[in-house]
């Protein structure tokens, strides 16, 4: 890609200053013993760390100068954290295994595990006193998981030790693999099934959903073809549908550069020499430019319509937005100014955990229900009070039951299960009766069923891997199914009186929408035979993958949304927040439904779908318990520590969108992988089958174009439980380096002390060997290594990482 990164040394052979093709640069600064002790950011302020003579992170400051700290009990282990507001977080280990058996939040509340004398845990309790049981082969291999209503999942593995079976109240789900070891389908209790497909490059070709299908062509090294294929028994019902194509090019660093949509429009991404997008435009005029400060953080977003021919300032925009950011990168101030003269500003005043506390609102055209929003939290993170337009919840209310389960917020009382699972909801209004909406689980904790005050019936349906399949109102006679593409959905299809009413077509760059293509039935008039007519629009977001416009293709603006509060709770319509539209333009059918990244909006609950949970927007909170336990963070129920820079488009793990440190967290597997792709010195096929041969002697499996394992943006993986290194094709020395790292720490110390170094020690003894041998490597992935390692200093401190 010819991108230059320079790095400055030390006496000591320690980097100390770094400076990226953008023109980024960071100081370091190291005490005697080569520790980290400081870093000096362009545009904000300075950080810094400091150890006990053991070496162990005693105190981080961040750019606002607010101090996190730890302590430190035998075997350097971590026995309790304060954060930057004083609250107290404690940890408990269990004296054999030195493995973590207690975590104590600030109110005193604790998180248990029971360990079985092997070390395994047999029994997590959470923060609420919610019950799981586990129990485990001679392999060490978990068999079962029993919940609080005594709700039993069996898992049952084939002779390789792979997933074979898993049989819950709902009934039995089959896995199959092929000779290589790959998964080819999963059989669902209720007779649907999900298969992958392969080419003989190890690269999948093919997913079926049930009666869906999607192909997947790679004409080059640079280029994905995604075609998906309308239903065989629905051409007598759209006959002019024919297959969705649509081509996805990227550079040699993997970084998109252009979509080709159905209907042959195209849309091209430039970048600046950091590998930032700063211009995307389609070939018929829509057209958005984003700026970026010294940091790498965006600063602005200039839209609409881009006439052909036209300089780099001959952008017509409907939408120009700015932001602002304190010294430890947060978001401070957001100011918008759109078409028809609307202009608004919102400045956000923080804590020192970093929560917003207060949203101050000013402009021209601020819409009903818009204004100054003021929010607060108790010690452990959670929402006590909060005031966005008319809704309030007081201080003085008495939100929470055990385990910060939701007891009443405002004029709202919530129930839960014995497995932590909100079960009803009643409103209490003034001379009027309760009213209570009840919410259905089944035994994986996905909603099955929803009835409104009203008695409206929802039905939900789940494939095997969780992801929402079909959503269906039978008194009203609506249904929608969704085809994924990955943790993404591709189509969203309606259906009105079991007659097909429109097909959502959607694009995504990871979380981020890019375009969307809808189609439906238009009849202008009787005398007019009904004709399907598809509209194209892309997608402005914002920071957390919230849509800000959609625009024609043209560049013209067809949809906003409306305003909204921090936490996403609808303060106004689209029609209330003083949009004019003479001419009709907008269309209130082009809502792609998204809130957050990985947020589908549900109008019948107010709720948001989000991949393996359902959030409430009203409250900021979960209707489950965190699917991995303390793996996902703290605050199992809490949505993220501030919706301005942070998200969670799988419902699992709070990750920071702004950072670009963002740390995929996948099924809940104990993976330690890096991300990124890097140009970089690539490994031969005989110098891989070196090191997978001196792995081997370690009792280490390396496992090549390994993609079925791998989340989206790792290259790479070392995983521990099974014992496996896992690369992709053409891995580079960095890549196979870092994870070989993991494997001998691992392999030298043994699991149990693997596991209680935790994530950033061990992610620091990587660090550490790598600049030891820096003469191996380039620039930048030298200044990957180093910010991978801040970054997870700095979620450390916040409780986010272990």
């Amino acid at each position: 890609m010819g991108r230059e990164h320079h790095t400055e040394y030390s006496g000591h052979d320690l980097p100390v200053k770094m400076r990226g093709p953008g023109g980024q640069s960071v100081r370091l600064q190291w005490q005697q013993h080569h520790k980290l002790s400081g870093i000096e950011r362009a545009g904000t302020g300075a950080e810094g760390f400091r150890y006990d003579r053991h070496g162990n992170l005693l105190a981080y400051t961040d750019g606002n100068g607010v101090v996190w700290t730890m302590e430190y009990g035998p075997f350097d282990l971590p026995v309790a954290r304060t954060d930057g507001e004083g609250h107290r977080w404690q940890y408990r280990y269990d004296k054999d295994t030195l493995q973590l058996t207690e975590v104590i939040n600030p109110q005193g509340e604790s998180y248990l595990y029971v360990l079985d004398n092997c070390g395994r845990v047999t029994e997590e309790r959470d923060w609420g006193g919610v019950v799981w049981r586990y129990r485990y082969d001679a392999d060490g291999l978990c068999t079962a998981r029993v919940n609080g209503l005594e709700e039993t999942i069996l898992y049952s593995r084939d002779a390789a030790g792979r997933l074979a079976e898993v049989i819950s109240p709902e009934g039995k789900t089959q896995y199959a693999y092929d000779k290589s070891g790959r998964l080819t389908g999963i059989f669902s209790p209720d007779g649907t099934s999900q298969r992958t497909g392969y080419d003989e490059r190890g690269r999948v070709n093919v997913t079926t959903q049930g009666r869906r299908a999607i192909e997947y062509h790679y004409p080059d090294e640079h280029t994905v073809i995604r075609c998906i294929l309308p239903p065989e028994d629905e051409r007598d019902r759209h006959p002019d549908e024919s297959l969705l194509k649509t081509t996805y090019r990227y550079n040699a660093a993997g970084e998109l550069t252009e979509i080709i949509l159905p209907g042959d429009e195209t849309l091209t991404f430039s970048r600046d020499e950091a590998g930032r997008e700063v211009l995307r435009h389609s070939n018929r005029g829509f057209a958005c430019e984003q700026g970026w400060n010294a940091a790498g953080q965006p600063v602005s977003q200039r839209a609409g319509f881009f006439p052909e021919e036209a300089t780099w300032s001959g952008l017509v925009p409907s939408l120009v937005r700015e932001y602002r950011y304190d010294s430890a990168g947060n978001v401070s101030a957001v100011t918008s100014r759109e078409d028809y003269g609307r202009e608004t500003r919102r400045e956000y005043r923080l804590d020192r955990n970093g929560q917003v506390t207060a949203v101050t609102a000013s402009g021209t055209g601020l819409g009903y229900g818009e204004g100054d929003e003021s929010y607060g939290y108790d010690s452990c993170g959670y929402l006590k009070a909060q005031s966005a337009g008319r809704h309030r919840i007081s201080e003085e209310t008495d939100q929470y039951a055990g385990g910060h389960r939701l007891k009443q917020a405002g004029n709202t009382q919530y129930d839960y299960d014995a497995v932590g699972r909100m079960v009803s909801r009643t409103r209490h209004r003034d001379g009027y009766r309760p009213e209570t909406e009840r919410f259905r689980w089944d035994s994986r904790d996905q909603l099955t069923g929803y009835c409104s005050a009203q008695g409206e019936l929802w039905e939900y349906r789940h494939d095997a891997s969780g992801r929402r399949t079909e959503k269906r109102c039978d008194r009203k006679k609506i249904r929608f199914t969704y085809l994924w593409d990955g943790d993404s959905i591709a189509e969203i299809r309606e259906y009105r009186d079991d007659k097909l009413y429109s097909v959502r077509h959607l694009v995504f760059n990871g979380f981020e929408l890019i375009s969307q293509q809808f189609s439906r039935v238009r009849q202008p008039h009787p005398s007019v035979a009904p004709l399907w007519v598809t509209r194209t629009n892309h997608a402005v977001s914002d920071l957390t993958g919230r849509p800000l416009m959609l625009f024609n293709s043209e560049g013209k603006t067809v949809w906003r949304p409306g305003q909204t509060s921090l936490w996403g709770l609808a303060l106004s319509l689209p029609a209330d927040t003083g949009y004019p539209d003479p001419r009709g333009e907008l269309d209130p059918e082009a809502d792609p439904g998204l809130l957050y990244a990985g947020q589908w909006q549900d109008a019948e609950s107010g709720l948001c779908y989000n991949r393996f949970r359902y959030y409430e927007p009203e409250t900021g909170m979960y209707l489950v318990s965190d699917p991995l336990g303390l793996l996902g963070g703290e605050q199992t129920y809490r949505y993220v520590p501030n919706p301005c820079g942070w998200v969670d488009p799988l419902g699992l793990a709070a990750s920071s969108k702004i950072s670009s440190l963002m740390d995929y967290i996948g099924d809940g597997r104990r993976v330690s992988g890096h991300t990124g792709f890097l140009d970089g010195v690539r490994l031969s096929r005989s110098q891989i089958n070196n090191i997978a041969k001196e792995m081997e002697k370690l009792g280490i499996k390396v496992i090549r174009k390994a993609d079925k394992y791998l989340p989206p943006n790792a290259r790479a993986a070392f995983d521990y439980g099974l014992r496996n290194i896992y690369l992709r094709k053409n891995a580079t020395l960095y890549e196979v380096y870092h994870e070989v790292i993991h494997a001998k720490q691992f392999a030298k110390i043994g699991r149990e002390a693997y596991e209680a170094l935790g994530r950033l020690s061990r992610e620091e003894h990587v660090l550490n060997e790598i600049l030891k041998s820096k003469n191996l490597f380039n620039e930048a992935e030298i200044a990957h290594a180093i910010k991978y390692v801040e970054g997870l200093r700095e979620k450390f401190m916040m409780g986010l990482t272990n």
